[in-house]
């Protein structure tokens, strides 16, 4: 039974390793003024982040719910005062990495990812002090039968 449960969380790691950050969208903390339309604009962000927090909840049974964190994996972001980011995920020991360019519009951070492939993703964004809270949509496979469905991710991120 021990094993038959250490393969499934190691799965389950595999598979948010991919499917996170294909559909995730992510931000940062710190000081930054406010652009013409009184936004934030995309200083705030700039620094090293570790997440304090990585959930992934079905979007059809919200009763569904995976904490990333507390199966062990851990999740980095980097962004630099140009806008450029690189976002890490490592699970079960393994890991992935993606990049691209953030901005912020009005209460959303927007990823521009360019590597591994191009997309765009979009989460909103919350400040507690120097912590932020991203949640936006993602795809999961919840029970690994090779199909992802639709889920929210919460993302609560913390400077280094």
């Amino acid at each position: 039974m021990r094993m038959c449960m250490r393969s499934r969380t190691h799965a389950i790691a595999r598979k948010a390793i991919v499917l996170l950050l294909l559909g995730m969208g992510t931000s940062c903390g710190g000081d930054d003024p406010a652009g013409p339309d009184g936004t934030p604009g995309p200083d705030f962000m700039v620094g090293e982040w570790n997440a304090q927090v990585l959930v992934v909840t079905s979007t059809a049974n919200p009763e569904i719910s995976i904490d990333l964190i507390a199966s062990g994996a851990t999740f980095t972001l980097s962004v630099q005062p140009s806008g450029r980011y690189t976002a890490i995920l490592s699970a079960a020991g393994q890991g992935s990495s993606e990049s691209g360019t953030l901005s912020v519009e009005g209460t959303q951070v927007v990823f521009r990812r360019t590597l591994p492939s191009a997309d765009v993703s979009r989460s909103a964004f919350v400040r507690n002090g120097d912590d932020v809270t991203l949640t936006g949509p993602t795809l999961f496979d919840f029970n690994l039968d090779g199909t992802s469905e639709d889920a929210t991710i919460e993302i609560g991120l913390t400077p280094r």
